[in-house]
């Protein structure tokens, strides 16, 4: 039980000791193990509820606002009357070291990299976490959070050669596509990494959960596809990701559909906007975008094949259950068809499990068999189902940010990382950048479009009817 100290604490609150700290490991991401059980009490204005000028991180690296340090899941607690808890990182010379941050100080270097602190610092935090036994299955979870925290925290993650373009599509609603596309983003972009996350879903889900702005008459993405405008008058940036931007979609898009079926190259108007974009940036001296999200409605029909156009790499939320298996040949079956048309370099490079329950024997089998189908391309890490990622929306943010600490965010920071690390799966061709694709309007592009239109048209045709002819079956 916490441990209270009448004499030095108000009324409303307590401070937690180490050894309580297993209770708590939940909430703080690790159970530290003591360095000595002599360790002196802090002094009594300790045990007041931390202000901003008063928190500090483990070895100095505390972030610089507010709001980012209420984000650190690591530390000793103080929790008050009424249940809430915040962190209280105060200074060694006033309460001494927490116990991990002093094992980290005094790790030796043996085995760490040479010249790396960082590999350092998080080599001495792994070690120093307890050992626990299998019959303590939570206390194993926790500890695995832990681990995973400290190996992810500050790390940079690669930067790819040119920009990749990922459509983030199943044909199946509700598998994860858009909460996929939106933490995805955000754990790159937290990385480091300039990343843009295009919505062309009229439901408009993504621009919620990244806080961009997409009532009716906002600029958006229906703007670019329908009217032609520039993508650089409807780019606006997250307020809580820096180098993550979104083009909205409000609910104009809903008729975009009928308005496209009679334009000219309707199917490559989204990709030849994002070229006119990436190129614009570099011209003004920006920095380019690495990564480029393209989240799909869950329909086969003119968005998402602009969406297919304009990819390079196809990433597929797989929910795991038996459904999300049966959609997933006839998606297969559309992207071929996609490649033989209208995109070429078009490539599925990541399967991404998620909803996830180890409990469950089916969660369990979807996942096999998928892994047995797709050995090179499903991720090692599957995203569990999680509370935290269901909240998140509906405060306007991302599960990076809505509770960075939890074990959804987590799997997302480190399907990312994964993401980010293994190498693209080059399509015949290799994979391109911006300019060398052939610009709209130029003979390459009428004659691709020729001469595929019309079989892509009817072989699309083929396909919804084939879907209809299954629903009516079942």
């Amino acid at each position: 039980m916490p441990l209270r100290d009448d004499d030095a604490a108000s009324d409303d609150a307590f401070i937690v000791s180490s050894e309580s700290a297993t209770d708590l490991g939940s909430e703080f991401g690790f159970t530290p193990s003591p360095v000595s059980s002599d360790i002196p009490p802090p002094p009594a204005d300790a045990l007041a509820t931390p202000k901003p000028d008063h928190v500090h991180g483990i070895l100095d690296d505390a972030p610089d606002s507010a709001e980012a340090r209420e984000q650190m899941n690591d530390g000793v607690a103080v929790v008050t009357a009424d249940g809430e808890a915040a962190l209280d990182r105060a200074d060694g010379a006033a309460s001494g070291l927490h116990p991990v941050a002093k094992l980290a100080q005094d790790a030796p270097s043996a085995g760490a990299p040479s010249g790396d602190a960082d590999e350092l610092h998080r080599d001495a935090l792994v070690q120093s976490l307890p050992d626990v036994g299998e019959d303590t299955p939570l206390m194993a979870q926790i500890q695995e959070d832990a681990r995973r925290r400290i190996q992810l925290r500050g790390r940079k993650f690669p930067r790819p050669a040119s920009t990749r373009v990922i459509t983030v599509a199943n044909q199946k609603g509700g598998v994860g596509k858009t909460t996929t596309t939106v933490n995805m983003a955000a754990a790159l972009a937290q990385a480091g990494l300039n990343v843009l996350v295009l919505d062309n879903d009229p439901q408009g889900n993504a621009s919620t959960a990244l806080g961009i702005e997409h009532r009716a008459g906002t600029p958006s993405i229906y703007e670019v596809l329908v009217e032609g405008a520039p993508m650089v008058e409807a780019v606006q940036e997250s307020p809580d990701v820096p180098r993550l931007w979104c083009l909205a979609a409000t609910i104009d898009l809903s008729g975009a559909e009928i308005e496209l079926v009679s334009m000219v190259a309707r199917e490559t108007r989204l990709r030849s906007a994002l070229d006119a974009y990436l190129k614009g940036r570099i011209e003004a001296g920006q920095e380019p975008i690495d990564y480029v999200f393209v989240d799909c409605p869950p329909s086969l029909g003119l968005l998402t094949v602009n969406a297919f156009v304009v990819g390079r790499e196809v990433l597929i939320p797989i929910q795991c259950e038996y459904y999300a298996l049966e959609g997933l040949s006839q998606l297969l079956k559309t992207i071929q068809l996609i490649q033989a048309h209208l995109n070429p370099d078009l490539h599925v490079s990541t399967i991404l499990l998620t909803m996830y329950d180890a409990r469950t024997n089916l969660a369990q089998q979807v996942a096999q068999e998928v892994r047995e189908h797709f050995p090179e391309t499903t991720l090692r890490t599957s995203v569990p189902r999680s509370v935290r990622i269901s909240e998140a929306p509906s405060y306007g943010q991302t599960v990076m940010t809505y509770d960075p600490g939890s074990t959804g965010a987590l799997a997302y920071l480190e399907a990312a990382r994964e993401l980010a690390e293994r190498a693209v799966v080059a399509a015949p061709g290799g994979d391109i950048t911006p300019n060398d694709r052939p610009a709209p309007g130029t003979a390459n592009d009428h004659e691709q479009q020729s001469e595929g239109r019309d079989a892509a048209a009817e072989a699309l045709a083929g396909a919804r009817g084939d879907v209809h002819h299954d629903q009516e079956d079942k």
